[in-house]
């Protein structure tokens, strides 16, 4: 399981940093408190923890905003065990624009990479970083495919063609994921399953499964769900706003869309589809 570090929009950029070591250091108090979780820094901690019966977990920064600018702050997240650099949330930050939620994306955010963002793309490869591109704009993304010499994956976008939404990938970046032995993880977020909202079932989610694996094969898709909704429930306040996750919880998707995916491919595919594939990538980037 990867753990995001999100940053509100409220803290970027002045509070990002500090909001990111927080919420790093209390996971790290939650699993001090835990023998059922392991926080794991490379594939081999990672089948290491599965094999003693932990829930394996890896730190992805989801945006580069607190890095801000300073090169050197990735190497400090690094130590800290961050592997997965998302570099953009659908916003600006210093390293790229991300993709707007928008139908016509604005100008203001269909920008290439920074010469930042080449040099921090350049970094997290050097120290053994994955590359994550979900919520990278177009252009960015791109970039991205032409200069990496390692996998690359985008952990939660589904694809364009069967939702229109720009948060999803558009075939030809399908093709460049898969070029580069990627994987796309698919995402359970109603709009990005169907434009439809009477179409937002697990079934539509499936579609775009079977859609990645006609179209790039079946070692290039993965599960990156992305519930939300059933986190945010807790907080006091919270208000459905009716675009809702197509799982309530993960024990929902286990029943709704793992035990269909065990279903429609055969064992070896449905294991890839199901994390062999993303440990594929992070065997040949983080190491083992």
């Amino acid at each position: 399981m990867v753990c995001s570090v999100f940053i509100l929009d409220e803290l970027v950029p002045e509070g990002a940093l500090r909001n990111a070591l927080d919420q790093i250091s209390a996971l790290r108090a939650d699993l001090e408190e835990s023998s059922s979780f392991a926080l794991c820094r490379s594939a081999g901690e990672c089948r290491a923890a599965a094999a003693d019966g932990k829930v394996a977990l890896f730190l992805s920064l989801e945006g580069a905003e607190p890095i801000g600018r300073d090169i050197l702050l990735l190497r400090v997240f690094y130590e800290l065990g961050v592997r997965l650099l998302g570099l953009a949330w659908s916003r600006r930050n210093y390293a790229c624009d991300g993709v707007s939620f928008a139908a016509a994306p604005p100008v203001s955010s269909q920008g290439s990479l920074t010469d930042f963002g080449r040099e921090l793309a350049a970094e997290a490869c050097r120290l053994g970083m994955v590359i994550d591109v979900s919520h990278l704009n177009d252009a960015g993304f791109r970039e991205i495919a032409d200069v990496m010499k390692v996998p690359f994956i985008a952990s939660h976008s589904n694809c364009r063609s069967l939702a229109s939404s720009p948060r999803n990938l558009a075939d030809w970046q399908l093709a460049s994921l898969a070029a580069a032995g990627g994987v796309a993880g698919m995402n359970a977020y109603g709009p990005f399953a169907a434009d439809d909202p009477s179409a937002r079932t697990p079934e539509a989610l499936l579609a775009h499964l079977d859609y990645i694996v006609s179209h790039c094969g079946a070692g290039h898709a993965g599960m990156g769900l992305d519930l939300c909704a059933c986190l945010l429930s807790v907080n006091a306040g919270y208000i459905d706003e009716g675009d809702t996750d197509l799982f309530k919880d993960h024990a929902d998707a286990g029943e709704r869309f793992i035990k269909a995916v065990r279903g429609r491919y055969g064992e070896g595919e449905a294991d890839g589809i199901l994390g062999e594939n993303f440990m594929r990538v992070f065997e040949r980037v983080m190491g083992c």
